[in-house]
This record gives C-alpha cells, structure tokens and sequence, in this order.
C-alpha cells in the first residue's frame, strides 16, 4: 500500500492543504474534482501553491473526476464538506478497494458515522484538526495556523497497522494517532457549536464574540448548554469554556468557516455540529434553550443551516 498513490476527495482549503503538504513529503496525491470542475481545465496536472507566514511554495499535482479515475483507490483522504460526503463518496465508490482506508476531515458529528456504516468492508478513519487555511484563489491555500490534527479508525472498525499512520512522521502538518477518534470529535464539534454559528449570525470574526456584551452572553449560555449535553454522555467538559476562550482569542482575526459560507450564501455545516447537538440533547432529555433559539434565527435570517426553520430536533 505505500505505493499505492494518495486520492484526496475535495478541493477546498482542506484539501489543498493536505495535498500541497504529501507533495512537501514526497508523495504524488491525485485531487478528484466534481465533474464540471474538472472541465474547466484543458490540463491534467495543475501548480498547487502554498504559502505560510514564513514562505510561498508550488506543487505540481495530478487532477482527476469520478468519470476518469484510471487505478484502484487504496488510500483517500475526503475533505468535502461534511453534508457533501456521502454523495461524493459514492461517486467514486467503484473505484473503491474492498480494504481502502478512507481518512475523513469534515467538520461535526454524524456524517462519519453514516459513512461507517455506509461502507463496512472499507476501514473508515476520522481526523479533528485545528489547523487554520483558506484559498485565495482556486489552488491557492494559505496555511494560516498550524495545529494538531489525531487520527484513528472510527469504532466498530477492524483496526488496521495499514492506512495513515506513516503521516506521524516526516510531515508538515502535526499529526499524531488517537483511538478511540470519538474523544477528540466531540471535543472539537463543542467548541465549534458554541462558536461558528454564533459568527455567522453576528456575521464576526471570532475575536469578536468576547465583547463583554451580547455575543459574550450568549457565547457563555451555548457554553453552559453544550457543557451540560456533554456531562449527561460522559464526556469530559471541565475546562469547555477556557477552550471556548481560548481559541476565539487565538483566531481572534479568524473568520470561521461558517461565517465565510454564510457570507457566500453556501450550505453550512451546522446540521453537523448544533443540530446535532441538539438531536443528542432531545435523545437525552437536556434543554439547549440557546442552541434551538440559535439555529432559528439563522434560519430567519437565510442562512442554509441544513434544518427546517424550526425548533424541532435534526434527525441524522
């Protein structure tokens, strides 16, 4: 298998960024593109530029569609967005090996489970990162922040020595193996529900929810809410707030990745990270006040949360 060539599913910062940092490794990733994306270009093999605060580097990197993928996929990286996953999956499951190690990077909770279950022959591993990027262009990715990334196999995974544990070592990006994944999952789509919709609703940077006024208030009531959603599954949340802080005062000038999709008028990730909180809250008979009054007034003011304009709980 470590010959076999990286497929990475998804062109955003996600996947630009990790296809420019396996070329920095020395490998030769192969970018899928939507069909009509992939028309756009008369070549084949495309300039890959990345840039952080200290340096600007270019990749050449192979481009390819569902309809011309030539060879066996053994190893892919999917960093579509988490409610595109699924769909663009089975795009490119024929070319899918029975043993394919599938690595997912997509925000929330919920799609990686349906996408286990969607695939049981596959070993389906999930990645939570809180490294910053973003395009200023098409294949023009920006690594903003670096942070950590943890890896392992979903549960109920045959577990695999195989699949993406040789990224630990002579990197660029950190990252390290963590099993169970489900730990650093819910950590980061708590952090993310208290934040990321409250940006887009405030249409702020994150700097700017810690105002000492109303977003700050109604910062801290998500934080209490999530808090208490977690304690009831036994997740650790002691500190919830202090990460809560603390990344929105070390992205202070960040917009996140909500607040950019909104402003664009796109389809959020939200039905991945509040509502399914809030799925989970009305599971376990927890009141989220906040979260529901949240994703109303998202809804009301058009952005494309990914549930009805409603306070009825998302089903996943």
């Amino acid at each position: 298998m470590d010959n076999d060539p990286w497929y990475i599913l998804g062109a955003g910062s996600i996947g630009c960024l990790w296809a420019a940092s396996l070329c920095h490794k020395g490998e030769s990733p192969r970018l899928i593109l939507r069909e009509s994306s992939y028309q756009q270009f008369n070549k084949r093999r495309l300039s890959l530029k990345l840039s952080t605060p200290d340096q600007t580097s270019r990749f050449a990197v192979d481009i390819v569609s569902p309809e011309t993928i030539d060879s066996t996929i053994n190893r892919l990286i999917v960093c579509t967005k988490a409610q595109d996953s699924l769909s663009a999956l089975n795009s490119i499951k024929p070319h899918l090996a029975d043993n394919c190690q599938i690595l997912l990077l997509q925000n929330g909770m919920g799609s990686q489970q349906t996408i286990r279950n969607a695939l049981p022959t596959q070993t389906v591993w999930a990645g939570s990162s809180t490294d910053g990027a973003y395009l200023s262009a098409p294949f023009e990715v920006h690594h903003a922040g670096q942070g950590q990334t943890w890896i392992g196999p979903l549960s109920n995974q045959q577990r695999s020595e195989q699949g993406f544990h040789d990224l630990c070592d002579n990197f660029r990006l950190k990252v390290s193996p963590c099993d169970p994944i489900e730990q650093k999952l819910w950590e980061k789509m708590a952090i993310n529900s208290c934040i990321n919709g409250l940006t887009a609703l405030f249409d702020c940077r994150n700097g700017g929810l810690l105002d000492n006024g109303e977003k700050q208030a109604w910062l801290d009531q998500l934080i209490i809410e999530t808090s208490g959603v977690l304690a009831v599954l036994g997740i650790p949340a002691t500190a919830l707030k202090d990460s809560v802080y603390g990344v929105c005062q070390i992205t202070a000038s960040n917009l996140s990745s909500t607040c950019q999709d909104a402003r664009k008028g796109r389809a959020t990730e939200l039905a991945f990270i509040n509502g399914f909180l809030i799925q989970q809250a009305n599971s376990l008979g927890v009141t989220v006040n906040s979260h529901h009054q949240l994703m109303d007034q998202l809804n009301a003011i058009g952005v494309k949360t990914g549930q009805p304009a409603t306070a009825s709980p998302l089903c996943i």
